[in-house]
């Protein structure tokens, strides 16, 4: 039985009361504890904290700071540990939240991972070190004493509190949205810059149908060589946009705001269609044809018709499939993991390469590689930047030789990514990886930049 209709009200929805029997037969204290606190946690859910920010029960000169967060990586827990150790990490988040009373006036979990607290008006200095104490309390998993949980958090401070009441959360929330490194908590405070950030991004997406029909977005790639025989073995197809045909906007900037709008399929499509077009034009031209890997982002994998859409664009540009490389980041896979198995799996039977994104800076990868259908694994830059002069004794170093190893084993190709010196390319080699792709051989050219230097080298 539905027991509230909803409306939206500020960064989340209002739950209101909607059965007026059941309400009837409640009292007061029922009433306020199902409109006020979350079903899993047992603590304040959004509509309490929406009632303390409404303007209307807030002194005109009332001071303090908001601040929204949410947990990194948890659907991936939800994966790998099971809902109920999930839900016992949202609980111990609130239970600290709650403890934290000598500076916290309320918190609340909004919704999924996501918690909001208003706190007392101090110096962003002071402030940020007991956001950091506090998120050290509760990066432990319940479950798992040996799994350090990391957070996003935004901030807006008693300043644009006071200026901006009612988008506190969204202030706050565009903030938090900034953090986007794997292996550590991240605090950003709110700025008028990241307003104006924010205001682009919106801008970016109503624009982006009119930017695909004015084919405004152009494919470089990246060459990527055999590291023993330093000749060309593929590329990878990277977007930039030629934003109004004026000015090269790198995707750095256009698609954290795509990916999180759920539009980045529509970039992904171009990239893949762009590419199939100029190895059809290689093709007559008689030129040398190599595997290039595009992009393949986890918000596709809802669209049930992705397979046809994929097979259809390459078929029609009479492309082979072995010439096309679907690559997707580790931490794609915790969302929706069998339909993604099961869609690779297709792909892969129908003569497609599937390669794996930043290997390694995710968790659980060994079962990854159990289950994915792969052909390649791509050691992320991160561990390749921590090969220098005193290399061999690094953890990085080792666990790169340890990578290596395994993919050996398993039938894999090793690639290694953003290698730019020298002494890189000689330990890969010599821990026998198979492929590097950087600025050492060569940085991501236009797509006729690509065809003359193959044509060059024929």
């Amino acid at each position: 039985m539905k027991q509230f209709s909803r409306e939206h009200e500020g960064a989340y929805e209002i739950a209101h009361p909607e059965n007026g029997r059941e309400i009837d037969a409640m009292s007061k204290e029922e009433l306020y504890h199902r409109v006020y606190h979350d079903t899993i946690t047992g603590h304040y859910n959004w509509n309490y904290m929406w009632s303390k920010l409404d303007r209307r029960h807030i002194p005109a000169e009332f001071e303090y700071c908001f601040v929204h967060f949410d947990i990194k990586d948890f659907g991936m827990i939800n994966e790998v540990y099971g809902h109920d150790n999930g839900n016992d990490l949202l609980k111990l988040v609130c239970e600290q939240m709650s403890k934290e009373t000598d500076w916290v006036y309320h918190s609340v979990r909004c919704d999924n991972d996501n918690f909001a607290m208003m706190t007392k008006a101090m110096p962003k200095e002071a402030l940020l070190e007991k956001l950091q104490m506090f998120f050290d309390r509760i990066s432990i998993l319940p479950c798992d004493e040996s799994f350090r949980v990391y957070y996003r958090c935004g901030v807006v401070t008693a300043e644009d509190s006071l200026s901006k009441n009612d988008r506190v959360a969204d202030w706050a929330k565009f903030a938090q949205r900034l953090g986007t490194k794997r292996d550590c908590t991240e605090i950003h405070f709110y700025t008028g810059e990241m307003y104006e950030k924010m205001k682009q991004g919106k801008y970016y997406l109503t624009y982006l149908d009119q930017a695909i029909k004015n084919d405004e977005f152009l494919v470089y790639l990246q060459p990527k060589y055999d590291i023993h025989t330093e000749t060309i073995v593929g590329a990878e197809a990277l977007v930039r946009w030629n934003y109004k045909h004026e000015k090269l906007i790198f995707p750095g900037e256009f698609i954290p705001v795509f990916e999180e709008n759920s539009v980045i399929g529509k970039v992904d499509q171009v990239v893949l269609e762009k590419t199939c077009k100029l190895l059809r034009d290689m093709k007559e031209e008689g030129l040398p044809l190599y595997p290039v890997s595009v992009n393949l982002s986890r918000r596709r994998m809802e669209n049930k018709h992705l397979l046809e859409q994929l097979v259809g664009c390459v078929d029609k540009y009479g492309i082979s499939h072995d010439l096309i490389e679907f690559e997707l980041t580790e931490s794609a896979v915790y969302e929706g993991e069998e339909e993604m198995f099961h869609l690779l799996r297709e792909l892969r039977n129908l003569g497609f390469k599937i390669s794996m994104d930043d290997f390694g800076t995710g968790y659980s990868s060994l079962s990854l590689l159990l289950n994915m259908p792969l052909d390649t694994l791509k050691i992320d830059k991160c561990f390749v930047d921590c090969i220098d002069a005193d290399h061999e004794e690094k953890k990085e170093c080792k666990l790169i030789k340890a990578i290596i190893s395994m993919a050996k084993d398993l039938s894999l190709c090793c690639l290694a990514e953003g290698v730019e010196k020298k002494e890189q390319v000689e330990y890969l080699r010599k821990i026998d990886c198979d492929k590097i792709q950087g600025y050492y051989y060569s940085k991501p050219l236009p797509g006729e930049e690509y065809v003359r230097m193959i044509r060059e080298s024929k």
